[in-house]
């Protein structure tokens, strides 16, 4: 079977374990029962792929390439656009990233390792062949990659701290599936935060993820009362409200920093994205709103390392700073 074929049946929910819905990540136990719908002869073909991704947003996600090498890709991901085509999207960033590939002549077929919502824009790893793949989805699901978010919040949380609350799926609210935290339901989750600036009804918040749970951050923050900025989903409406007057138009989500072995090589490596310019702009109307004698001390912490296929930042974006790629044991 086609290894895309596999990966709309998990996310369709049409692989089941146990009769319950089954992720890629699941390990099977022994004695589990596994149950795959029935497959036709046109299942285990290659489907035709849908309609081609926007000349346009190729080149725009290939100025964005973080790194690319023969085993594996990271991408700053813009927000507002879907990793995988599907639920009304005819493509996705995978379904670019294969054109952009092909254009250049490069015998690969880029699968993601781990996934971002579509409204939280930063750091997306691929790998480029069968193996990389394998390794770098092994290496998310068991814990060994260093994920940091930034997201601003209501309110002022503690300077620093975790949160571990068990996360469950499968509420609906108004139509739409929602998860939600819990003392002994779902998956164990934790998140570790720190706070880089405070203002004055909001927080910039660092977020490191000691696992990665769908929606984690944007639950776990809610259920300590403070929500994410723009959160539609699980956040608060005034808030949301009080922060378009500051001119936020999406969920302030950006996973800025990765740190991960190399698949085949397996020094480590630290890949950043900076926030982007709307983000950026908030931060600075926020600032400048503060009276000067309580104004926040500004911090840098995103910055972006330069790899292969991606044009400078600084010659982009008005002279914002670029990082290294680090490497080494």
């Amino acid at each position: 079977m086609p290894r895309g074929e596999i990966q709309r049946l998990m996310r369709t929910g049409q692989v089941r374990v146990n009769g319950g819905r089954a992720k890629g990540d699941r390990r099977l136990a022994l004695g589990d029962q596994v149950r795959i719908p029935p497959l036709t002869e046109a299942d285990q073909k290659p489907r035709e792929r849908g309609a081609a991704p926007p000349a346009a947003l190729v080149k725009r996600l290939a100025e964005r390439i973080i790194y690319r090498d023969g085993w594996m890709l990271v991408l700053d991901k813009p927000v507002g656009v879907p990793v995988h085509g599907g639920s009304g999207h005819e493509w996705g960033v995978v379904d670019a990233m294969r054109v952009y590939l092909d254009e250049l002549g490069v015998v690969a077929s880029p699968e993601l390792c781990h996934r971002l919502d579509k409204e939280t824009s930063g750091c997306l790893v691929f790998g480029l062949t069968p193996k990389a793949v394998r390794e770098l989805t092994r290496a998310f699901r068991d814990g060994e990659v260093e994920k940091q978010y930034l997201t601003l919040v209501q309110g002022a949380p503690k300077p620093q701290g975790r949160i571990a609350r068990n996360l469950a799926k499968g509420q609906v609210r108004g139509g739409e599936r929602m998860v939600a935290a819990s003392d002994g339901e779902g998956q164990e989750a934790a998140t570790r935060y720190a706070m880089h600036e405070r203002f004055s009804f909001c927080a910039l918040m660092e977020a490191t993820l000691e696992t990665g749970r769908t929606h984690q951050i944007r639950v776990h923050f809610q259920d300590l009362g403070h929500p994410v900025a723009g959160d539609g989903k699980y956040g608060d409406k005034s808030f949301n409200q009080q922060m378009k007057s500051v001119g936020l138009k999406r969920m302030f989500l950006h996973a800025w920093r990765l740190r991960l072995k190399h698949p085949h090589e397996g020094r480590w490596m630290e890949f950043t994205a900076p926030l982007d310019d709307g983000l950026q702009s908030v931060l600075t109307a926020l600032r400048d709103s503060a009276p000067k004698s309580s104004r926040p001390r500004q911090t840098q912490p995103a910055q972006r390392v330069q790899g292969k296929g991606a044009q400078p930042r600084s010659e982009r974006r008005g002279g914002a700073p670029s990082a290294r790629r680090r490497g080494g044991k």
